[in-house]
């Protein structure tokens, strides 16, 4: 492959100039910045996908790629530099005496290195700073002794590296179009009049917030409306107080310590494929099996991703780089920009920049509702055969709705945010079942409602979860729509675990007993709720980890948390009993003490309550 003629003739002109030290031309600079932003950026994307499988023991705190981090990085470095160059020969028309080439070769060594060095995570900001100034100052001046060999170098190579970006692009788009047509093709076909199955993971949503459990404020009016014509459960208990273990227990209908996803595990270095949890079938497997195109859609970038080891059995999966937006904030430039300027107050010089820009989307970096919802109606208006799109939603997790959207009761404090957030995606929901049922399929679909864990909110000296499986953290919502298929208003005060949804669908999918998902689903229970046979009680289980937040972490001064060892508890219609592997057991009569406020574990009825459900915790965990 030959170089264009105007890059060598630029070259040579650039050598003349530099010889004679004359101004230097527009084309070589931005050329010469485009070879560093292709490079650095090369480098990036693969260095970013190493270290997150070297580092896989922060999976929490860090920023999280797939493999498109490799084109998306060149773009962004090649953007940057090249802005930079365009400044230089700027300043060089300024200031005539400007040695703009060196300068800028100065300033890309220094970017490329100090790039290279913060991407493993192991060294201090301020000493990949110190060190990628040593190495740029080293850098250019030997490139005053060398630079016609450079040029040279840079001429020969930089057609190549532009052919291996536009390559990698390619081949990557291509190749992921292809797998799933192939797949999409390979699917048995599907039975006639088989529903379509819709699962909305409301993250961190306590049940005891929605207006239809009894919360004043009256934050879920289409939740509401949902409810008066579905099936409500009234005690619908969480299998893990955070998100992977819970979002794994959804996915296979097994408990934590069954599947083995109790914490983050280390990423295998060419991909999960069939390893993750301990490779039992998982509901989209399942669902594929009997001829439905299968989809996730989760604003949850951390703990409910491909990466994180739960994409086994989804044929489409969107969790980041679906934004030009989210492509920049996870390359290393992105944070950083992130970090220095994305977060101050409305007050700041920056944010009022950027507003009148009109760059106000750069200010909220989340992944909201709407835009979960705008990809998985994108995805299911692609085909006709019947779907199953699972939605992760994280609005209420992070307490934070679009800038633009006002709650009535304001947003002074953390509970006035959840519950605006709440909100928010209540209408989000409403929305959502709107374009159902512009696209005529809302009679023919399964909706499913739930989340995977609660909020603390201040109560046990907590503000988060994730370490402890008070009420407040395990009691979510669980509802279930379908037209004509379930009961309309039935509300089962049972408790349940929502572990069940798997056999659940499975038995409106392919009839009762027809799942291979352990237990039974809970259409069982609304042929009667007072006659309905033994149902197991829920069970949550929570291993010992250190995903806590940083306010949360005096709680074990207070409680017995999972920062200092495994925890499991099970829930009847009167007790509640949580034990804790060092600090022994304790029970709550949840009915009348629902905050959980006083432990009868040391009364004579308590004493003999705890001793028999601890044998059922034990059986259930086997």
């Amino acid at each position: 492959m030959s170089t264009p003629n105007f890059l060598e003739t630029a070259v040579h002109v650039e050598a003349l100039q530099v010889a004679r030290q004359n101004p230097v031309g527009v084309p070589f600079l931005v050329l010469t910045a485009i070879w560093f932003g292709i490079v650095t950026g090369l480098i990036e994307g693969i260095g970013l996908l190493l270290f997150q499988r070297i580092n896989w023991a922060r999976w929490g705190p860090m920023v999280h790629v797939s493999k498109e981090i490799i084109w998306i990085s060149p773009i962004v470095d090649v953007c940057f530099f090249t802005a930079i160059a365009l400044l230089m020969v700027f300043g060089a028309r300024l200031v005539r005496r400007l040695p703009a080439l060196r300068v800028l070769i100065f300033v890309l060594a220094f970017l490329s290195v100090y790039d290279w060095l913060t991407l493993t995570e192991r060294l201090y900001h301020r000493a990949c700073f110190l060190l990628a100034l040593g190495v740029a100052f080293a850098f250019t001046r030997w490139f005053d002794g060398h630079h016609e060999k450079v040029f040279g170098f840079w001429r020969r190579t930089l057609t190549w590296l532009v052919a291996a970006w536009l390559l990698i692009f390619i081949g990557m788009k291509t190749t992921e179009r292809l797998i799933e047509y192939h797949q999409l093709a390979s699917l048995p076909s599907a039975q006639a009049g088989a529903p379509n199955v819709l699962v909305v993971v409301v993250d961190t949503l306590r049940a005891d917030h929605l207006s239809v459990y009894g919360y004043t404020r009256p934050t879920t009016p289409n939740l509401d409306r949902i409810a008066t014509q579905g099936v409500l459960f009234q005690n619908a208990i969480a299998p893990c107080s955070w998100t992977l273990p819970s979002h794994a227990s959804l996915l296979t209908g097994r408990y934590p310590s069954d599947h083995g996803m109790e914490n983050a595990q280390p990423m295998p270095w060419l991909g999960w494929g069939h390893e993750s949890l301990r490779g039992y079938l998982t509901l989209g497997e399942a669902l594929q099996q009997k001829g439905y195109r299968v989809g996730a859609f989760s604003a949850n970038q951390t703990y409910f991703t491909s990466n994180v080891g739960l994409g086994r059995g989804f044929i489409h999966f969107e969790d980041y780089f679906q934004s030009p937006k989210d492509m920049f904030l996870r390359t290393l430039f992105g944070r950083d920009f992130d970090g220095a300027y994305l977060h101050r107050t409305e007050k700041s010089a920056v944010t009022r920049t950027i507003k009148f820009l009109g760059l106000t989307g750069l200010l909220d970096n989340r992944k909201h509702a709407g835009e979960v919802n705008r990809e998985a109606l994108t995805w299911i208006d692609r085909s006709q055969r019947p779907f199953f799109a699972f939605l992760n939603y994280i609005d209420v997790h992070d307490q934070a709705p679009p800038r633009d959207f006002r709650a009535p009761w304001g947003l002074k404090t953390e509970l006035d945010r959840y519950d605006a957030a709440l909100t928010y995606v209540d209408a989000e929901i409403g929305k959502l079942m709107q374009q159902l049922k512009y696209r005529g399929v809302t009679r023919d679909t399964l909706v499913i409602i739930t989340s995977d864990h609660g909020e603390s909110l201040g109560q046990h000296a907590m503000q988060f979860h994730g370490i402890a499986l008070y009420r407040e953290q395990i009691h979510v919502p669980l509802l279930l729509w379908y037209p004509n298929k379930v009961p309309a208003g039935l509300i089962v005060p049972r408790p349940v675990s929502n572990a069940a949804i798997a056999a659940t669908i499975m038995d409106f999918v392919a009839g009762p007993g027809q799942t291979s998902f352990p237990g039974r689903g809970l259409k069982t229970l609304w042929i009667g709720t007072d006659t309905a046979p033994y149902w197991p009680y829920p069970l949550s289980e929570l291993a010992k980890n250190e995903i806590v937040i940083d306010p949360d972490r005096q709680a074990r001064n207070v409680e017995p948390t999972a920062m200092d060892a495994d925890m499991k508890s099970l829930v009847t219609p009167h007790w509640h009993l949580i034990v804790h592997e060092i600090q022994g057991a304790q029970l709550y009569d949840w009915t009348s003490d629902p905050g959980e406020t006083r432990n009868l574990i040391d009364t004579p009825e308590g004493r003999s309550a705890a001793e028999q459900l601890e044998s059922e915790i034990k059986a259930a965990s086997r």
